[in-house]
């Protein structure tokens, strides 16, 4: 019946029954309409109810959820069946299921107006439709079209039909199905269709319209630009894969929400692109000329026109031959004339103002467009160092300022909001998928139950029918045999007749659900049975049998239909194994002989013990040191060695292999997946020797690199790092498949559109990254990808056109941007939810062998420690024998000999001793400490104490049995009494006692360690002389001097005017030598003072404390270093080159800075805190690198030797052929600086390959490499592109994002365990409420302005306070921005002077705007800092027009032009984002920089100290370093300035291969340095491989993927929380506006409104917190305080519109938040009442005036009553009376129903008992409201608030 309610076919009558449903629900609604238009308000609220919406379980494209397939018929299959979700009732649409159980729907009206869905044409193309292999067919279809699109060689025409025709009968198939567009759920409301459409409809028009025409020719152009988007066909596959649509909504989801940071974005790059225009335009032409061949001709001979010297120079000069070139490219060199600016060399002058600019005439800020690129590639850090480079050279190093900027704000902070929003939209997206499949595992758990239930019956049903069958045996047995023959028959019967009819259902199927009562039923005839036939079951009916069978027959689903002629007795059937169980039975269970089994043992103990694994493990470290040691050139006896150890390690491993399989049986050997790992490796390598001689082959070799995997099983990181990898390779699987596709069709797109642009530009001379083929357009957008865009957009728009930069843009967007952030998102996904959790899990499931096998051997060194240990006890005492004599009590230790000397039978009771001997002292000193206050007495009990702790446990001491047992009583007793004191202590609510900082105050530690006390009593005699009381005093006063607060600030001084000093050293010291003098003597000067430090340090703390604290530590090496090279000096040994290099340490001196700064100490506690696991990740990134830089060397090693004439250009193979030839003809045969000639090199190639800096380099080397002494060719080898392509995608995307994913977790860990106690017991509305409590106590109402009083003041006062007046502003400056973008280099005339006079009117704005501010506001005009800012700015701006008028010559002297000022004023938008209700996305991300600023700006502390540390080490290392690759004369690392500039470039790792090349410089350079007589010297300018090498690295290391990353992560983490914050809570800009909005309603900022001005103060705020009219039963309900004269206070109103909000109405107890109550206590706050309880009054003071007027009307002539507004107070001598607004005369039912939509109006009154005329005595009255009259305003209070209890006098009450 079930499956006939759910499923039902579509039929006519369905069809009519939907349009039933439809005109009833019009119906519905046109009366609702007019319900409302006659405003019947309250009935329409009655029928209100949620927005019906779509099942998600039922919708389009879903599988068929699993509870609903069992019951699906499976003849419905394809069939149109009635749409079973009820959203589609009204609706007309209808639902096909799949074979694959996918749900289809489709609109019911007429497709294409013809075909009904009965239609046959119709039901043929849905069945099709909805077939898998439908789908099947046309991702084949797909799949081959993209593989022709991509050959370059366009194949045969007809191909291309053949495509066509597929689609187009795929789109006529959809279209007959579903309809074709006017509909829901036909052809063209699906989006992806869009795309079918547009490709075919392309193809059609191409084919029908442009080729028989020819309009090709006639001006219709290239039509590849058309015929590319056939490529987008390849996004169809999304459509039909179901894992990607994640990926895809993911995606769509994050480009949704960039929409905020794309328009940030742009804003800041505008901003940053008008300043570079007004800083750079022009800069960049400035070109080095020579005039050594310059010659002027003025004789006229020949010339027809004499030209003058400037015509005859400038032609000159414009001539592109006479300019410098930089050497290895084919830039020109770029100069300026600026303070150190680039220079030119001799013979050349530096001219401006020449007609070209750098790279193609695109690196230039002449006109806002390529400014806007500039700016884009620096936030992109695109080869951005050599913009950086060239300004730089033109204008002067301290622009360098404008890119720290443009770098920090623009490159970190945006694209990590770009990566940060990604990762967001990624996490809800997989949240959702996470909760379906939670439902899906949900449902599947209910059908498990349901089988489970099931199947326990069918085993219950089983046990009955054996149990029945052996009794019936039993008896047949004692029976005779013509009984047996009958119950056989009978037994015949029964069986035979429970084969399946001819439906092949059984003749007593049950209905469902009946399975249970059937049961009960079959147990309660047995028992019936019993005490009907005591003598068992003799007589069994053959009903009885039938029954059950049938039943067993249902419950097993009819497994046992066919019956064998034994089955007859035993119809149950064991379930089948699964065939992978039956195969490791057959093959790998060996069960064999007794002695086989002995063996196995035997074996098992021996290769599965804790020693085997460690020895293995050393082999797989040896092998892979083996494996590292392959080298070119490489002798012979190396490599016999190797191969060798090859032999050697292959019959380790497989030696282990073979015995573990013998031990473990083949069954539980495969079983582990790191045994088959392990068999695996071991046949790999047999077949790799076997193989041996094949060319070809060497890739196994690389095979046996896999063995380092096999240290994951110990290793916890690599373990957790593969699990990761592992784990994310599922969804990573979809993200590649996404990552292909959008690289795919961006590959043939641009093979497409500029494959001919290429070829016709470039001809035979193609660059390298081009479109010409597939491999090479794939190879540019990976390259995009990888985040290069800017120099293949510049080859190709050179040969394209400007058509490029959007592709390039797009590409760079897409696939960068949004993609591969995607990628790095679900990395931290998996990191985060994997990383720790599920490694301890891991180890304590299993337990480590290695650490068992390390721990064996620690036990051992401890046995052995002892053994030494009482030997050395039993040598020193001369009574051997004693030890000998008692056994028993040694062991104990407690027991004495009667010797009276204690016995040790082990190490541990020594240790124990003495260790009770320090506790005691140490303990008992710190409890005196926290009971007693003053110090000397402290002091005194402590010396005390620990003398008396000498004479109990001195060892040496002769004590009696009795006297030890005495001190290990008094130890105990002191032990307790510690925890007692320390007890009472915690229990008086002080939540922790750092004991250290209650000594540390007081006065320093003992002079003496306790070992030296104990051991050498006259230390303590030493102590007490007059010498030991002056040496105490002494250390006093060292630590009072070292506890003093400006100590440490002396200190810091010192340690900054050190650092300073180290800065001046540069290579200019020797020119100055006062200063170098100068230097030396604060440098003697700065020791001693460091020195003094120290000894003082050691005075006042003693040894112990100074040496362990780590800090202190730091602070002895470096004054050590100095130290010693003060004795060097004064040896005269001071220029050694070992002393030298140790001179340079003195660069760790600002390290000592970081202990003293608080902010600093932070950041790097949080580094050090995140070491461990940094340097864990970095083993894994290099074990990582390892296998890639092994199997390199395997590649490459010996292939990058080149032949090279003398200018260095490389020779074509015509040329020379081979190393002979290229020596023979007397060229150099050299080889590549980086290379992969042995391990550590290739680690460097890698290491730039990883960082994309000089990989172009590395990868043109390889791909043009052939045999090991042949001469290159160029891209002979292509292929090896791929090699790079699998390492930048492991090594680089993986690898190197871990580092972001470590320093986050890092963040996390910390968070957490920083997050307080508080936040802990807190439920989430608790923590929310508590957190806008916070934000609230932090704000408090200002004075507003006061209106001035005169007339015309106070209009421009009004007009300039006007929202509207600063928007306008606004719109004005944004004209202004425009029109500074409208200005470009060499404008001509009149465009320059229109933009003169718009900029004088926009000058004339702002200052009239600036006077009527002045005018309006007055002096409070001051008071805003965005107000100065115009000041100044309109000051600036006239001035500068009046200058430039008056002395147009002396504007270049001014540092900052006043348009420079103007572009500064954009960033007053800032105010109008906050009056922008939709800019809401905005204010997010500005908050969530402003929150990170604090914690960014430490970093950035961090940063500049590593650069400065850095910086000094540069100068010292390679200060005279050669000017070439990387070292130029303005970047160098002669000047401490330009040292920092250049690291500065390094820290985001731009260049660093050039930096490398420079000063790993060894060859081309002078070797020694020569000092001449007349005190010139020429220095040796060679660089230091070694020193270069770990100086870079190391630097980019701590900077680029520590500090950087640190950087990001706080970006990540602030973002996250601010996004957070503004989805849940109230951000303090929300507490901003409330209170703009109060200044409107208290001028005076007295913190109080009038009651009558709440309502509309509620309706005047803005959302969130508004309360729109009517709202006064909401401000009833509020419960708000009502304090004395009818006042109200800020925050009381802010706190219940918060909890409104907030949804928490009962605020939780224990949240106190103190600010707000101090608050309270400054101003007069005594409340009187509240809203509810005013409202109660109301109510209650109306009560009694019916109840007046109706005992008036029975008495007769009384007195009026107290009119409606006079509310009888609770307290009736509380408040003063007062007036009433209302007339009294009102009747009683007027009085009654009218509610006061203003509560304020109402007066609390006294009711003066001398104007009544009836005195009596006074009464309680408790009046409850009944049921029946409970009103609108009554409603709102909660039941208990409707009893009003009120003292009113007895007569006024009836």
């Amino acid at each position: 019946m079930e499956e006939e309610e759910f499923f039902r076919l579509l039929t006519p009558q369905s069809l009519v029954q939907i349009d039933e449903r439809i005109a009833e629900e019009k119906a519905f609604k046109k009366a609702e309409k007019q319900a409302h238009e006659e405003g019947e308000e309250e009935e329409l609220a009655a029928h209100e109810e949620e927005e019906p919406k779509p099942n998600p379980k039922f919708e389009a494209g879903k599988k068929l959820p699993l509870s609903l397939k069992d019951l699906f018929p499976v003849e419905y299959t394809s069939k149109p069946l009635e749409d079973f979700d009820e959203f589609y009732d009204t609706q007309k649409t209808f639902v096909v299921v799949g074979k694959d159980m996918t749900i289809y729907r489709f609109s019911a009206t007429n497709a294409v107006y013809l075909l009904s869905p009965f239609n046959p044409l119709r039901r043929g193309a849905l069945y099709v439709l909805v077939h898998p292999l439908f789908s099947a067919l046309i991702i084949i279809t797909i799949i081959i079209n993209c593989a022709f699109m991509a050959m370059t060689e366009v194949p045969a025409g007809w191909i291309e039909y053949v495509f066509t025709g597929v689609y187009t009968l795929e789109a006529m198939i959809k279209i007959t199905a579903r309809g074709f567009i006017i509909n829901n759920f036909t052809y063209l409301r699906d989006p992806w269709n869009w795309l079918d459409f547009a490709v075919i409809s392309l193809a059609y028009f191409e084919t029908c319209i442009i080729q028989p025409l020819n309009l090709t020719e006639d001006g219709l152009g290239n039509l590849a630009a058309l015929r590319t988007f056939r490529v987008l066909r390849a996004l169809k596959t999304v459509a039909v894969i179901p894992g990607l649509k994640t990926i895809v909504g993911a995606l769509l989801e994050a480009v949704r929400r960039l929409r905020d940071v794309m328009i940030l974005t742009v804003f800041m790059l505008s901003i940053f692109a008008l300043v570079g225009m007004q800083l750079y335009m022009g800069t960049l032409r400035q070109k080095c000329v020579t005039f050594a061949n310059f010659t002027y001709d003025n004789s006229t001979e020949g010339n027809d026109t004499l030209k003058s010297f400037d015509e005859a120079w400038y032609e000159w000069a414009m001539d592109t031959e006479n300019w410098k070139k930089i050497e290895g490219t084919g830039e020109f060199l770029i100069c300026g004339n600026a303070s150190g600016a680039g220079e030119c060399p001799s013979e050349y002058i530096c001219i401006n103002d020449t007609h070209t600019n750098p790279d193609f005439n695109f690196t230039h800020f002449d006109n806002f467009g390529t400014a806007l690129l500039c700016t884009f590639r620096l936030m992109t850090q695109d080869f951005w160092e050599n913009l950086y480079q060239i300004t730089l050279r033109a204008e002067g190093p301290y622009h360098s300022a404008y890119f720290v900027i443009v770098i920090l704000l623009g490159s970190f902070y945006l694209v990590n909001l770009i990566l940060a929003i990604v990762a967001m939209s990624y996490d809800e997206t997989q949240k959702q998928d996470q909760a379906d499949a939670d439902e899906e595992a949900e449902e599947r758990k209910k059908a498990k139950r349901i089988h489970a239930i099931q199947q326990t019956m069918h085993d219950e049903l089983r046990e009955d029918y054996h149990e029945y069958l052996e009794e019936k045996m039993s008896q047949a047995k004692s029976q005779s045999d013509t009984s047996l023959s009958d119950h056989e028959n009978a037994d015949k019967i029964s069986l035979r007749s429970n084969k399946p009819d001819e439906n092949g259902q059984f003749l007593s199927v049950m209905k469902k659900g009946s399975i249970n009562g059937s049961r009960m039923d079959i147990e309660k005839k047995s028992h019936d049975g019993e005490i009907c036939h005591p003598h068992g079951g003799k007589h069994v009916d053959p009903r009885d049998m039938m029954v059950l069978k049938s039943l067993l027959a249902h419950a097993e689903g009819h497994r046992n239909s066919r019956h064998s002629v034994m089955s007859d007795y035993l119809p149950f059937e064991e379930e089948e194994e699964p065939l992978k169980d039956r195969l490791y039975k057959r093959f790998c269970s060996w069960t064999c002989c007794p002695c086989y089994l002995k063996f196995q043992e035997i074996v098992g103990l021996i290769v599965l013990d804790a020693f085997v694994d460690l020895f293995i493990t050393i082999c797989i470290l040896a092998n892979t040191a083996f494996m590292a040691a392959d080298q070119h050139p490489k002798s012979p006896e190396l490599t016999e060695i190797l191969q060798n150890g090859n032999y050697v390690f292959t019959a380790i491993f497989a030696s282990e292999a073979f015995l573990k399989l013998i031990a473990l049986s083949p069954m539980h050997y495969f079983r582990d997946g790191w045994n088959c790992f392990d068999f695996l490796i071991v046949f790999l390598s047999f077949l790799e020797m076997a193989l041996d001689g094949v060319s070809g082959l060497s890739v196994l070799r690389s095979f046996r690199l896999l063995r380092v995997f096999k240290l994951a099983r110990s290793w916890q990181t690599l373990n957790m790092l593969i699990r990761i990898v592992a784990g994310t390779m599922g969804a990573l699987g979809n993200l590649i498949f996404v990552l292909a596709i959008v690289v795919f069709i961006f590959a043939v797109m641009g093979q497409q559109l500029f494959r001919d642009g290429y070829i016709a530009e470039y001809g035979d001379d193609m660059p390298r990254w081009s479109f010409t083929d597939f491999l090479h357009s794939f190879m540019i957008i990976f390259r995009v990808l990888c985040g290069e865009w800017i120099q293949s957009m510049w080859g190709c728009t050179n040969a394209n056109g400007p058509i490029c930069v959007p592709f390039f843009l797009l590409t760079y967007v897409i696939g960068n941007l949004v993609v591969l952030n995607l990628f790095l998102a679900l990395l931290l996904n998996s990191f985060g939810a994997e990383s720790l959790s599920g490694g301890e899990s891991e180890e304590d499931k299993e337990p480590n062998k290695l650490s068992e096998a390390i721990d064996r051997f620690k036990r051992f060194g401890r046995w052995v420690k002892v053994k030494v240990i009482v030997c050395l006890k039993v040598k020193m005492k001369a009574k051997p024998k004693a030890n000998e004599r008692e056994p028993s009590p040694r062991v104990n230790g407690k027991e004495t000999i009667p010797d009276g000397e204690a016995t040790f039978s082990n190490g541990t009771l020594i240790e124990m001793q003495t260790k009770f001997d320090d506790d005691e002292i140490s303990v008992q000193g710190d409890v005196d400490l926290v009971d007693n206050h003053s110090p000397d007495k402290s002091t005194t009990i402590v010396v005390e104490d620990e003398k008396k702790a000498e004479d109990i446990t001195r060892p040496n001491s002769r004590a009696s049995p009795r006297e030890s047992l005495s001190s290990n009583s008094h130890h105990s007793m002191s032990d307790d009494d510690t925890k007692l004191s320390l007890t009472k202590v915690d229990a008086d609510g002080e939540p922790e006692i750092n004991e250290v900082k209650v000594t540390y105050a007081n006065y320093p530690d003992d002079c003496f360690c306790k070992i030296c006390r104990r051991k050498c009593p006259c230390c303590i005699r030493f102590e007490n002389t007059k010498w030991g009381k002056k040496a105490w005093k002494i250390r006093c006063l060292a630590y009072a001097l070292v506890e003093h607060k400006y100590f440490e600030t002396f200190i810091i001084t010192m340690i900054l005017a050190s650092s300073i000093a180290l800065a001046i050293e540069d290579v200019y010291l020797e020119e100055r030598p006062t200063l170098e003098q100068i230097l030396q003597i604060t440098d003697k000067f700065f020791t001693t003072v460091f020195i003094i430090e120290m000894f003082i340090k050691w005075t006042a703390f003693g040894f112990k404390k100074y040496f362990t604290d780590a800090w202190c530590w730091l602070d002895f090496v470096i004054v050590g270093i100095s130290i010693v090279m003060l004795v060097f000096e004064l040896l005269g040994m001071e220029k050694v080159g070992a002393i030298k290099a140790m001179r340079t340490l003195r660069a760790l001196r600002p390290l000592r800075a970081v202990s003293r700064w608080e902010g600093m100490r932070v950041v790097v506690n949080a580094l050090i805190k995140a070491i461990p696991s940094i340097a864990n990740v970095m083993m894994v990134c290099l074990i990582f690198w390892l296998i890639f830089g092994i199997v390199g060397v395997q590649f490459f090693a010996g292939k990058f030797y080149k032949c090279v004439d003398e200018d260095g250009n490389k020779l074509s193979v015509n040329i020379t052929k081979n190393k002979f030839e290229c020596l023979e003809k007397n060229y150099t045969w050299i080889n590549s600086k980086i290379n992969f000639d042995d391990v550590l090199m290739s680690y460097l190639a890698l290491f730039q390959v990883a960082t994309y800096k000089g990989w172009i380099e590395v990868m043109n080397d390889a791909i043009d490499s052939k045999e090991i002494d042949e001469q290159p060719e160029r891209e002979v080898n292509v292929y090896m592109y791929l090699y790079f392509v699998f390492f930048i995608i492991f090594g680089s995307f993986f690898t190197l994002n871990l580092f972001i994913g470590v320093i986050i977790e890092n963040f996390n860990q910390q968070k957490k365990k920083a997050g307080g106690s508080l936040e802990m017991f807190m439920t989430e509305d608790q923590k929310k409420y508590y957190k806008a409590m916070k934000r609230m106590a932090a704000k408090s109402p200002q004075k507003s302005i006061p209106r001035p009083g005169n007339i015309i003041m106070g209009w421009i006062f009004d007009a300039v306070t006007n929202q509207k007046f600063d928007i306008g502003i606004m719109i004005i400056i944004m004209l202004n921005m425009l029109t500074m973008a409208l200005e470009h280099y060499k404008q001509s005339q009149m465009f320059t002077t229109i933009l003169n006079h718009v900029n004088m009117s926009f000058i004339i704005i702002f200052t009239v705007e600036c006077v009527l501010k002045l005018i309006g506001l007055r002096h409070f005009y001051f008071k805003f800092p965005w107000n100065i800012f115009d000041f100044v700015v309109v000051v600036l701006s006239i001035l500068g027009e009046i200058v430039s008028v008056a002395l147009s010559d002396v504007m270049d002297q001014f540092l900052v032009s006043p348009t420079l000022l103007r572009v500064v004023r954009v960033f007053r938008v800032g105010r109008v984002l906050r009056l922008v209700k939709s800019a809401k996305g905005i204010r997010t991300l500005l908050f969530s920089l402003a929150v990170s600023l604090p914690a960014l700006f430490n970093i950035a502390l961090l940063l500049f100290l590593v650069m400065f540390i850095y910086a000094t080490f540069g100068m010292s290392f390679f200060m005279h370093v050669k000017h070439q690759y990387g070292i130029d004369d303005c970047f160098n690392f002669e000047t401490f300035f330009r040292s920092m500039i250049y690291l500065f470039q390094m820290c985001t790792s731009a260049g660093w291969d050039g930096a490398l090349a420079g000063i790993t410089n060894e060859e081309d350079c002078i070797k020694e340095t020569v000092r001449f007589d007349n005190g010139t010297t020429i220095y040796s300018d060679c660089g230091n491989y070694k020193a270069g090498v770990m100086f870079l690295t190391s630097y980019l290391v701590i900077s680029f993927l520590v500090v950087v990353n640190m950087y990001i992560a706080v970006i990540l983490e602030n973002f996250s929380q601010a996004t957070e914050d503004v989805q849940q809570g109230l951000t303090s800009d929300e507490f901003d506006l409330f209170y703009e909005k109060w200044e409107k309603f208290d001028p005076e900022a007295t913190k109080f409104i009038q009651l009558s001005q709440l309502s509309d103060f509620v309706d005047y705020l803005e959302e969130p917190l508004r309360l729109p009219k009517p709202n006064h039963f909401m401000l009833v309900k509020l419960d708000i305080p009502i304090c004395e004269d009818d006042k109200v206070y800020c925050r009381d109103i802010l706190d219940a519109l918060t909890k409104n909000f907030l949804g928490t109405s009962d605020t939780p107890g224990e949240i106190d938040v103190n600010e707000v109550d101090k608050d309270k206590e400054k101003i007069e706050y005594h409340v009187t009442s509240s809203t509810l309880m005013r409202q109660k009054e109301h109510y209650a003071a109306r009560v009694i005036q019916k109840a007046w007027r109706r005992y008036r009307n029975e008495k007769g002539n009384l007195p009026s009553p107290p009119p409606y507004d006079m509310v009888i107070s609770k307290e009736s001598d509380m408040v003063t009376s007062k007036e009433s607004d209302m007339a009294t005369s009102k009747d009683s039912k007027d009085t009654a129903t009218t509610i006061h939509e203003d509560t304020a109006s109402t007066k609390s009154v006294k009711s003066d008992t001398s104007t009544k005329q009836t005195a009596g005595s006074s009464i309680d009255v408790h009046i409850e409201i009944p049921e029946s009259e409970i009103t609108e305003e009554t409603a709102m209070l909660s039941p208990e608030n409707r009893t009003v209890e009120l003292r009113a006098d007895s007569d006024v009450v009836a």
